[in-house]
């Protein structure tokens, strides 16, 4: 049933890190336009607040938050790090950011604190995500334009993550840049497709936002 498979692939989202504009045919775009990509563009702002809102399969609504801020490391690099915060969940995600990657190292939620590994974003055509759920990602879009309810955005790239073996459907996370995420679509082998989240707001309220 679809209602099972989204709840399964929002749980893996949400948990194991885990249409304007929508690419139909998902093809994997070239090495050269993959590596012109500089995907630090592609992750929010230190300062910036986001608004999504989140739909499950009866059609119903939830807004979740979260925060852009910088930490400094005792040997000196700097990662950042974003708190979320929903109904019913809180998670600290730190991130390390640079052109070729933006990979998630530390997770805070309800489960416990853990070390991660996990790519969510590269300049290459297909990379092993290394979640979980041992998803491949691949980018499969660059230059779209896509308007959601916090607005239009240009130069948006789609970014499709697969689960090996499972062949029931695919997850279309779409970036902007200087904003970051700004809608995930999970799409069926039918061609149906379900909007998970998309992005209300985005602004920036902090420039000087830091751990101490």
């Amino acid at each position: 049933m679809k209602t099972q498979q989204l709840a399964f692939m929002a749980a893996l989202f949400t948990f194991a890190l885990v249409l304007n504009g929508c690419s139909s045919d998902n093809k994997t775009v070239d090495s050269k336009t993959a590596e012109a990509i500089d995907v630090s563009e592609y992750f929010p702002p230190i300062g910036m607040t986001r608004e999504y809102t989140n739909y499950d399969t009866d059609g119903n609504s939830v807004a979740s938050i979260d925060t852009v801020n910088l930490s400094t490391n005792s040997d000196g690099t700097d990662t950042v790090y974003i708190h979320e915060k929903g109904v019913a969940s809180e998670a600290i995600k730190e991130y390390i950011v640079s052109k070729e990657e933006v990979k998630l190292v530390y997770l805070i939620n309800s489960f416990g604190n853990a070390e991660t590994a996990v790519v969510e974003l590269a300049n290459k055509p297909e990379w092993d995500k290394n979640d979980a759920s041992q998803s491949v990602s691949r980018m499969t879009a660059t230059g779209l334009t896509m308007e959601v309810p916090a607005g239009k955005y240009d130069h948006v790239i789609e970014i499709t993550s697969v689960i090996p073996g499972d062949k029931e459907g695919k997850t279309l996370n779409y970036y902007a840049p200087e904003v970051g995420l700004i809608k995930t679509v999970f799409s069926f082998k039918d061609g149906e497709e379900f909007i998970f989240n998309e992005l209300k707001s985005a602004k920036k309220v902090d420039n000087t936002a830091s751990v101490k």
